[in-house]
């Protein structure tokens, strides 16, 4: 930018901030004030586009056209619903840190036609929109969107109903901060401590309402606040990182990864292609990846443990301790011939393997062994498995593809008549590269440090440590999900040219983090959360980097958090120090009366209740349903976390989606400009239990199965 260009973007810096903020309806506004809004040059696909440089969030507020259907009689889902439509919007506009106006009108095909003015009387070539949650409000507005502006020209889509980018022809780039934020619009506020907090309370979510029903202060304040917060969340995240509005992540794994390509340089993708899995591989490796370990001891199943305290031991940072401390496969990997399982468990700590492993007349060692290993989601191939919430206790025949530290787990608990791996490649291991090392190990510091601290800092920090594994964790070749404009739904298309695609994945020097290093990390943690349960008596439920247990042996516990410290100090991390007390990675920690339960009961994976020491209240985690408003359901009485208990979605405020796909715009009897629709519902949750076996029913079946001529 030349002196001359410099002095006037500061002259418009001065002229946008001596203007008053203002709040009012969007006729009423003087769009020429806008025209002191500079923008930022940027790199695009083919040549420089400027963005507008300021801030715009946008919302809308619905109403359902008539009240929802309520059956008593109904044990679940008791309300039937029909379409709705928008009744208000608003769009606030942030420019040089400055809140500039907060606009509002009624119908969604005025808030296009403002989007259009607002950008039209701003110099840049694409102008910025963000929503929070842009699957809601898209729904809503697309029809009136593509009526103006076309189809969009570009859209990124995350799964069915859910884009989070959307580029039209005339420059309007719709964004959603929601996955941006990674978290409700009310939290994010509260977290960056901005000056507009959401309102609250101040709308009523059951009144019905159409487009001309006149807004009170309290409805006029909340639809202000919303915006207004968003718009200061972005900044105060622009400002943390040192970004603008067009060098803004999409995503929050946006932030980690582009640091993580500038620490890595092309060395690292350089590197990246001596190791890279070949599409083949790729697959099988998919075959390998899982998740964290989430269980329940299936003896206590539906029981009230109220005779001794239940004690919950956490890992500290438990991905990022692996991805500091662990030796991961650092070469390409390579065939090998008549490998044996007992080879691969010797060399684990040396070489990676990936293998099909299969086994006949598979079972526990033991009927006291807790937590079975085998996951049946993902065997290849089961004859007569015997289940325990997804686990495989017993099987005649099982083929399952593994790493070394899943077959140690598994070498651990099972014994089998005959087993064969095959398919097996290993290669050498070693650490991952100091440049991506030390970025996890300054993520960690950076979030010790700044709890208490700097709000959006510490803010940005925590996220940032959560997403350094994910990066790892990506596909190579994601699912192309696609919009129609026509019908209104998502479609998932299969890839044309796999191995075409492939390439283009290996080939570009954005791809610096092997998938298989993610496959390694949870396998990794996956052992390491086995091993946590050994030092406890009577472990009841483990969930990922967490057990829960009676009697936890100290001294086990110590030596643990010994060796994970030796596995820190061993590549040359240690730990943080703040306030004269030291935090590591990976180490096994219990807060005390916090993670003490009185009363504990669980149903099984995700499923389970405890009466926190700390606070004597029950807290809950059971999937989909909220875990403060959750545990009010149970009316402070533990026994009634049982099979068949409801949770009401009117207390825990679960909602349930339901689509109104609509062929045309419309105007219904009361006057409502509608187009598609989501009307939410709330949504119950009825609590279930695993099924309990007959262990010993277990060896009495007599069975016959085919084996495989490799046997």
């Amino acid at each position: 930018m030349g002196r001359t260009a410099d002095f006037v973007h500061k002259e418009y810096e001065r002229k946008i901030c001596d203007m008053p903020y203002e709040f009012l309806h969007y006729k009423k506004f003087d769009y020429s004030k806008l025209k002191y809004i500079w923008y930022q040059w940027t790199r695009g696909a083919s040549d420089r586009v400027s963005y507008n440089d300021c801030i715009i969030m946008a919302d809308t507020e619905t109403s359902k056209k008539q009240p929802d259907i309520y059956d008593p009689t109904a044990r679940k889902n008791k309300y039937k619903t029909g379409e709705n439509h928008v009744v208000c919007w608003t769009i606030s506009i942030r420019a040089y840190h400055h809140n500039i106006v907060t606009l509002y009108g009624r119908k969604p095909s005025r808030m296009i036609e403002t989007l259009t003015r607002i950008h039209e009387n701003m110099q840049g070539i694409n102008t910025v929109v963000y929503f929070h949650n842009l699957s809601y409000d898209h729904i809503f507005l697309r029809k009136f969107a593509y009526r103006l502006w076309g189809n969009p020209v570009n859209q990124i889509n995350t799964k069915s109903q859910y884009p989070i980018y959307i580029e039209y022809g005339n420059g309007i780039i719709i964004k959603d901060s929601l996955i941006l934020a990674q978290r409700k619009l009310e939290k994010w506020a509260a977290d960056l401590g901005v000056e507009h907090q959401k309102a609250t309370g101040k709308w009523d979510y059951d009144l019905l309402r159409n487009q001309n029903t006149p807004l009170n202060a309290d409805e006029l304040e909340y639809i202000e606040h919303d915006t207004l917060a968003g718009v200061e969340c972005i900044d105060a995240t622009l400002q943390a990182l040192g970004k603008n509005i067009s060098s803004i992540p999409l995503t929050a794994t946006g932030i980690p990864r582009e640091q993580t390509r500038k620490r890595g340089k092309h060395a690292a993708h350089e590197f990246f292609t001596k190791i890279a899995l070949t599409l083949e591989q790729y697959k099988k490796f998919t075959k390998i990846f899982h998740g964290g370990y989430t269980h329940g001891n299936r003896h206590y199943i539906n029981t009230m443990i109220g005779w001794a305290p239940v004690v919950c031991r956490d890992f500290a940072s438990s991905y990022p301790f692996i991805m500091t401390s662990f030796k991961f496969p650092m070469e390409k990997f390579t065939p090998i011939d008549n490998c044996k399982l007992t080879f691969i468990l010797d060399q684990k700590e040396n070489y990676a393997f990936a293998f099909k492993f299969i086994a006949t007349n598979i079972r526990l060692k033991s009927d006291a062994e807790p937590m079975p290993a085998l996951q049946f989601s993902k065997a290849e191939k089961t004859v007569n498995a015997i289940l325990d919430n997804g686990r495989i206790l017993a099987a005649n025949y099982c083929e399952i593809y593994l790493s070394e530290w899943d077959a140690a787990v598994i070498a651990d608990q099972y014994v089998w008549d005959k087993h064969i791996c095959c398919e097996v490649e290993f290669a050498a291991k070693d650490y991952l590269p100091r440049w991506f090392t030390d970025y996890v190990f300054q993520a960690f510091t950076d979030k010790t440090m700044l709890k208490g601290g700097d709000a959006v800092l510490y803010s940005i920090a925590k996220a940032l440590v959560n997403s350094l594994y994910g990066m790892c964790a990506q596909k190579s070749l994601r699912d192309n999900i696609i919009e129609d404009y026509i019908t209104g739904e998502f479609l998932t298309k299969d890839i044309e040219n796999e191995p075409e695609e492939y390439q283009k994945y290996l080939d570009k020097m954005t791809s610096i983090l092997p998938y298989q290093w993610g496959c390694w990390v949870t396998s990794a943690a996956f052992y390491n959360v086995h091993q946590l349960a050994k030092c406890c008596r009577l472990p009841l439920y483990m969930d990922t980097d967490s057990c829960y247990g009676i009697d936890w042996d100290l001294e086990k516990v110590e030596a643990y958090n010994a060796h994970c410290k030796e596995l820190l100090q061993a590549n040359g991390y240690g730990p943080v120090i703040k306030d004269g007390r030291e935090y590591w990675l990976g180490v096994a920690e219990s807060e005390g009366d916090k993670d003490t339960y009185t009363e504990f009961k669980y149903m099984g994976a995700k499923r389970y209740c405890g009466r926190c020491k700390a606070d004597g209240e029950l807290h809950i985690t059971v999937a989909g349903v909220p875990k403060k408003n959750g545990a009010k359901c149970l009316n402070d009485d533990i026994n009634n976390f049982a099979p068949g208990f409801i949770f009401d979605g009117n207390i825990t405020g679960k909602k349930t989606h339901v689509y109104f796909l609509k062929d045309n715009i419309y105007i219904d009897k009361a006057g409502n400009e509608t187009g598609d629709s989501i009307s939410l519902i709330p949504c119950d949750y009825e609590l279930d239990s695993v099924n309990v076996v007959d262990w010993q029913a277990l060896f009495n079946e007599e069975i016959q199965i085919q084996i495989y001529e490799e046997e």
